[in-house]
């Protein structure tokens, strides 16, 4: 399979997967403004790519569809739309309480596999959404999606490996409320700074605790669709992953995922360098580390901490 070569310079890019290929090519265009930014159809791309086609469109929609029918009744006999987080408040009801939207069943944290490491499908919101439970990516993706669908201000926010949600305080718009989903509860800032040690610089450029736009939030769910793609074909780094990596960074600079992605797939060239030459530092082996090191350095830069690289497994 091959991206279109005018998407790339003019340069072929092959690649192991049409579904990828497409899933890239409808997120680059949210990106480049050629097609209208949808958070629903992002995640439901890099579910469906994974899925070999098997996840339908208008089923999801349909099911988010009602669920949203059920939240603006909802928001309308609780008369909560004199209120400025009352489509919050309805959503954090729907997720953390026993109710007919919900089928009586709230959102709990599934502790099974929690990391995908075994099941990758176990990460998908359209598994939160068949079994109501999920984990720190799930849970807060199914909730920003449930909020563009009823016009609700919400954004998804980043701490070390976790996602959360935040949305401005009803009295005071200078503060956030952070809404934590794998609980659920409302967290405060001191709190997540401190259990996910969360560094100053790391706040001041907006690496984590910064509630997300809904293009950067495409452009980090353009540097997952990497992680599906090398999960389902076992490890593989081809050009598809630089892609993904550097279209996010065109749009989300401060995405330390995209970055340790580049940083992983030129680690994985000096290998692979270094064993077809006898292991030899040539000029193209130090050019390579190089590039490596320039990488690292900017991850550093951004979040305060001494960064140092694994290879991404299969």
């Amino acid at each position: 399979m091959d991206i279109p070569p005018e998407i790339t310079d003019g340069v072929k890019i092959e690649t192991r997967s049409r579904l990828y290929n497409q899933a890239y090519l409808e997120m680059a265009d949210m990106l480049d403004g050629k097609r209208e930014i949808s958070i629903k159809r992002a995640v439901f791309l890099l579910e469906w790519a994974y899925l070999d086609g098997n996840l339908d469109y208008e089923e999801f929609c349909h099911q988010i569809e009602e669920v949203a029918t059920y939240l603006q009744a909802f928001i309308a006999i609780n008369h909560l739309d004199q209120y400025k987080t009352g489509k919050n408040f309805a959503l954090f009801d729907y997720f953390s309480q026993p109710c007919s939207g919900n089928e009586g069943t709230p959102f709990s944290y599934d502790f099974e596999d929690f990391s995908g490491s075994e099941d990758y499908t176990k990460l998908f919101v359209s598994k939160v959404m068949r079994t109501h439970t999920g984990q720190c990516r799930s849970l807060p993706m199914y909730y920003k999606i449930l909020a563009e669908a009823i016009s609700a201000e919400a954004y998804i926010a980043l701490a070390p490996q976790h996602y959360f949600i935040r949305h401005r305080d009803e009295t005071n718009p200078a503060k956030w409320v952070n809404v934590e989903l794998t609980g659920p509860s409302l967290s405060r800032e001191i709190f997540i700074i401190e259990q996910f040690g969360i560094t100053d610089l790391a706040i001041r450029n907006k690496v984590y605790m910064y509630p997300l736009t809904d293009k950067e939030t495409v452009a980090l769910l353009m540097s997952e669709l990497w992680h599906g793609y090398t999960k389902k074909f076992n490890g593989a780094f081809d050009d598809l992953m630089w892609l993904c990596a550097t279209k996010s960074l065109e749009y989300y600079p401060q995405n330390i995922t995209a970055l340790s992605l580049k940083a992983n797939i030129i680690n994985q060239l000096l290998m692979d360098h270094l064993a077809s030459n006898g292991n030899v530092m040539d000029d193209y082996a130090r050019m390579i580390d190089a590039r490596w090191y320039s990488i690292s350095d900017r991850i550093n830069e951004l979040d305060g901490l001494k960064w140092t690289m694994q290879l991404t497994s299969g």
